[in-house]
C-alpha cells in the first residue's frame, strides 16, 4: 500500500478514536445525578412533601443545578476540532517520522553535498584495420563558478581576452540549468596567448581557471564526412526524449549525423564527479570523492581508409574532368565500394562534401544557411544513401534475371532492333538509344549480345510480354499480382538495404496502385500502361533507385544472395579488447533465380569489359560490368553510371558510381569505378580523367 494511503488511513483512525473518547467523556457526565443547591434568601417554599406552605429564609431556598445543554454543541464542536488537529499532526508525524524518514535523511544529506559532473573523453572511429579517423586533439577550456556574474569588472576583461561578447559571457554564468557549484564553461578551444594572460594575472582573473580538455579531430578534414558524421551541441528536443537516468545535459554534445551517431551510445562513455561538500548558500567547502570518467569505446568501421581517400579524391577529379570536357553542368555524384563477401562499405564518397570539423564547436547561422543553399548542390546530402536517381541500365541486370525466372526469356530468345519500338502504335513509338544517338540499329540479337549492347528495344519487347500477363489477370488493376515488380523488390529496391540504422532513402518501383494514388487529382493520368513497364524496364521511368542499392544488388548477384551491407566492423576498450564484432546479417528479401541465368548474364558483363578493352584489361583480375545512362526531366544532362565486380570467378569487391548530368556511362562513371579498382589491385592506370563516351545507354 501507498505511504500517503496509509497516513490519511492513520489519521482517519486517530479522528475517530478521540471522537469516542470525547463522547464517552460527556455521556459518563451526562448520567451523573442532579445536586440541590442552598441559596440564602428569604421566601415561601413549597413543602418539600408537597403537604404545606412555609416560610424560610431565601437563602436556605433549595435550588435545582442550571442546565448545561446549551453548553453540548460547543462542546462537541470543539472535540471535533481538537480530533481533527490531533489526527492530523499523528498522521503527520507517522508519515515524517516512519514512512519518509529514509527519503528526508537523504535529502538533509544531499542538500549539504554538491556533485559535480567530470566529462568522458568521447570514444574515436577508426577503419577496419584501427587506423584512426577521428579522434580528440587537446584543447583549453576557460571556466568559472556562478558568482563571477557578480563582478562586473571581471567580466569584462574575460570578454576583452576572449573576443566573446560580455553579455553572453554572463548568460553562461547564470545558466541555471547546471548546479550552483558546477563551474560554467565560458570558451573552448582558446589560444595559447588567451590562457597564458589568464594564467599569469590571477589576481585579475580571480575564480578563472584555464583547463585541459579534448576536442574532437578529424585528421584528414572531409575525408569520408559523409560515413563519420558530425557532432554538436544537445538539443531541447533531444534532451526530452532522453531516459531518465541519462547523463547528458543541455552543456554535452552528441553525434548528430553518421558514424558518430549511429555509435554514439560506444562512443559517449561514462561520467565521473567531484562530490563537494557545501555551505548553506552551496558554496563548496570540501572535495568528498572522486569518481573518475570512463572514456568512449572506440569504433572499427568496415571502412579501408586509404580507399575512402583514394574514392574521395577520384570522385572529385572525374567530375572536374567532366566539366573540362564540356559537361558544364556536371556538378555532383556518388561512388560506394563493398566487400562481397560480408557486405562491408569498404569506401562511401559523396560530392560536394564539407569538413565534419566545422561543427565540433557549434556551427554559426550564416555557415549552417550556405551548406543547405541549393546553388551549393547540398553538401551535406550523403548521395550514396540518399540520392535517387533513376537506374537506367543498370537495372537491365535484375529485369533480365525477372524474365528468366518467369519464362520470358529462355536459351532461344532473340529480337530484333531497328532502333525504333512501336508496339502500342506509332504516336507511341519508343527508341533504342542507338537509333536517337547516332541513328542507327543493332540488328538481330540474343541475350547475351542484348545486355552486351544494352540494347532498349529488347527490353521493351520484354516488358510487353509483362504487361500483356498483368493485363490478362482477373480483378481490379490495383489488385493484380505484379509479377515484375515483386520480383524486383526482391532484389531490395523499394526498400531500405538497413545499413546499421544510418538512415537512407528506400527509393521507388513504380506499379498501378502506386500510379493511381499518385494522380488521384488527375484520373485521366491515373492508369497504368504499356509504356509504364516499359520505361521502368530500361531503369526510367518513375523508378528510382539509391546508388547503395545498385551495389547491394549486384554484391547479390555476385555471391548469389542478398545481405545486409554494413559499417560496424567491431568496438575495442580502453585496454584494446574487442568487446563486440559484427555478425553477417542475411537481407530480409531473398530473390528466386537458377544459376545459368546468371551465368548468362555475367557473360554479357564480361563481353562489356571486353569491348572497353584497357585499363581493364590491366588488372590482375577479370572484371564485370554494367554501364547506365539515366534521363532526367528536370536535369540538363544525363546522369552516368557504372557498377562492376572482380574477379570474375571469386567475387569479392564490387563498385558502384553515379556522376550527375556528366553524359553517357562510358564517359565518366566507368573511368571512376576503373580508378578505384586500380587503387584496390594497386595498378596505375594514369590520370584520372573523363572520356567522350560511345552513347551507350
Amino acid at each position: 500500500m501507498r505511504p500517503e494511503v496509509i497516513s490519511i488511513i492513520i489519521g482517519i483512525v486517530t479522528f475517530i478514536v478521540s471522537m469516542l473518547v470525547i463522547l464517552s467523556v460527556l455521556e459518563v457526565r451526562s448520567r451523573r445525578p442532579r445536586e440541590l443547591v442552598v441559596r440564602k434568601s428569604f421566601g415561601r417554599a413549597a413543602d418539600l412533601t408537597g403537604s404545606a406552605n412555609i416560610d424560610m429564609p431565601k437563602d436556605e431556598m433549595l435550588q435545582p443545578e442550571p442546565s448545561q445543554d446549551k453548553n453540548r454543541m460547543r462542546i462537541y464542536l470543539l472535540g471535533i476540532l481538537a480530533s481533527s488537529v490531533f489526527g492530523a499532526l499523528i498522521a503527520k508525524l507517522w508519515s515524517l517520522q516512519l514512512i519518509w524518514g529514509d527519503y528526508y535523511k537523504e535529502q538533509a544529506e544531499l542538500n549539504r553535498r554538491s556533485v559535480v559532473s567530470v566529462p568522458a573523453i568521447r570514444g574515436r572511429i577508426l577503419d577496419r584495420k584501427g587506423r584512426e579517423m577521428v579522434g580528440n586533439r587537446p584543447t583549453l577550456l576557460v571556466t568559472a563558478p556562478r558568482s563571477v556574474a557578480d563582478d562586473r569588472n571581471l567580466v569584462y576583461r574575460l570578454s576583452l581576452v576572449l573576443g566573446i561578447p560580455k553579455e553572453v559571457i554572463r548568460q553562461k554564468l547564470l545558466d541555471d540549468r547546471l548546479a550552483v557549484s558546477s563551474d560554467r564553461v565560458l570558451a573552448s578551444d582558446i589560444s595559447m596567448r588567451a590562457a597564458a594572460y589568464i594564467r599569469s594575472h590571477p589576481h585579475m582573473f580571480e575564480n578563472v581557471t584555464v583547463k585541459d580538455s579534448a576536442a574532437r579531430y578529424y585528421p584528414f578534414d572531409s575525408m569520408g564526412a559523409h560515413v563519420l558524421g558530425y557532432i554538436g551541441p544537445i538539443t531541447e528536443d533531444e534532451l526530452a526524449k532522453l531516459d531518465q537516468d541519462s547523463e547528458l545535459t543541455g552543456e554535452d554534445y552528441v553525434g548528430k549525423t553518421g558514424a558518430e551517431w549511429v555509435f554514439d551510445s560506444y562512443l559517449t562513455g561514462k561520467k565521473g564527479a567531484h562530490v563537494y561538500q557545501v555551505d548553506v548558500y552551496g558554496n563548496p567547502t570540501a572535495l568528498i570523492e572522486e569518481i573518475p570518467p570512463v572514456n568512449g569505446a572506440d569504433v572499427c568501421l568496415t571502412i579501408d581508409l586509404e580507399l575512402q581517400r583514394a574514392t574521395d579524391t577520384i570522385l572529385q577529379q572525374i567530375i572536374f574532368s567532366a566539366r573540362e570536357i564540356g559537361r558544364e553542368f556536371c556538378n555532383a555524384g556518388a561512388l560506394v565500394a563493398m566487400d562481397i563477401e560480408d557486405g562491408g562499405i569498404l569506401a562511401m564518397s559523396s560530392y560536394p562534401t564539407y569538413n565534419p570539423e566545422l561543427f565540433t564547436q557549434g556551427i554559426s547561422q550564416e555557415l549552417w544557411d550556405s551548406l543547405n543553399d541549393p546553388d551549393a548542390d547540398n553538401p551535406l546530402l550523403n548521395r550514396v544513401t540518399h540520392g535517387r536517381y533513376p537506374a537506367a541500365s543498370t537495372f537491365k541486370a535484375f529485369t533480365s534475371l525477372a524474365g528468366f525466372q518467369y519464362g520470358l526469356i529462355n536459351d532461344h530468345t532473340t529480337c530484333y532492333c531497328s532502333g525504333i519500338w512501336e508496339e502500342y502504335g506509332r504516336q507511341w513509338g519508343m527508341q533504342c538509344w542507338i537509333y536517337h544517338y547516332y541513328p542507327y540499329q543493332h540488328g538481330t540479337l540474343d541475350f547475351e549480345e542484348a545486355l552486351n549492347q544494352s540494347c532498349d528495344v529488347f527490353f521493351y519487347d520484354l516488358a510487353a510480354n509483362f504487361y500483356r500477363r498483368w493485363q490478362a489477370m482477373d480483378g481490379e488493376k490495383t489488385e493484380r499480382f505484379n509479377e515484375l515488380q515483386s520480383y524486383l523488390r526482391s532484389w531490395g529496391f523499394g526498400s531500405v538495404t538497413g545499413l546499421d540504422g544510418l538512415g537512407e532513402s528506400s527509393g521507388r518501383v513504380p506499379d498501378a496502385q502506386w500510379k493511381l494514388d499518385m494522380f488521384k487529382n488527375a484520373p485521366e493520368e491515373a492508369d497504368w500502361w504499356g509504356g509504364d513497364m516499359a520505361n521502368m524496364i530500361i531503369g526510367q521511368g518513375d523508378l528510382l533507385v539509391t546508388p547503395l542499392q545498385i551495389c547491394n544488388g549486384y554484391a547479390g548477384i555476385a555471391r548469389r544472395k542478398m545481405l545486409k551491407p554494413h559499417l560496424f566492423h567491431r568496438v575495442i576498450d580502453e585496454q584494446g579488447t574487442t568487446v563486440k564484432s559484427y555478425e553477417t546479417r542475411e537481407s530480409d528479401v531473398q530473390p528466386e533465380f537458377e544459376e545459368k541465368s546468371i551465368r548468362r548474364m555475367e557473360e554479357a558483363f564480361r563481353r562489356i569489359v571486353d569491348r572497353n578493352g584497357e585499363p581493364f584489361t590491366n588488372f590482375p583480375v577479370q572484371v564485370l560490368a554494367k554501364t547506365g545512362t539515366g534521363e532526367i526531366t528536370s536535369a540538363k544532362e544525363t546522369c552516368s553510371w557504372f557498377v562492376a565486380y572482380a574477379p570474375a570467378e571469386n567475387p569479392k569487391y564490387c563498385v558502384a558510381c553515379v556522376v550527375e548530368q556528366a553524359g553517357t556511362g562510358d564517359s565518366v562513371a566507368m573511368q571512376a569505378v576503373q580508378h578505384t579498382l586500380a587503387s584496390i589491385y594497386n595498378v596505375d592506370i594514369g590520370p584520372v580523367h573523363a572520356g567522350k563516351g560511345s552513347g551507350e545507354r
